[in-house]
């Protein structure tokens, strides 16, 4: 799996948020899809961040983001 592939609308060119260092050596990176706003740690199982493996419940059809109401407004 490529790390910028978004695991909820399987947009690519996700974009870096923060990376966690641990004596100046990377350990994880949260990244973030500008296409549905969902933030992933790449540490986390695939079955929450890979699109191959993440269930289908949880989807979101990048093409039609009309179809879902707003929860949040982000402001700025």
């Amino acid at each position: 799996m490529t790390q910028t592939v978004c695991g909820r609308c399987k947009s690519e060119g996700a974009v870096t948020d923060y990376v966690g260092k641990q004596d100046g050596e990377v350990v994880w990176t949260i990244y973030r899809c500008p296409t549905c706003n969902f933030s992933w740690r790449d540490s986390e199982p695939a079955s929450a961040i890979d699109p191959a493996e993440r269930s289908a419940d949880f989807a979101v059809d990048a093409g039609n983001l009309d179809r879902y109401p707003k929860i949040l407004q982000q402001q700025g």
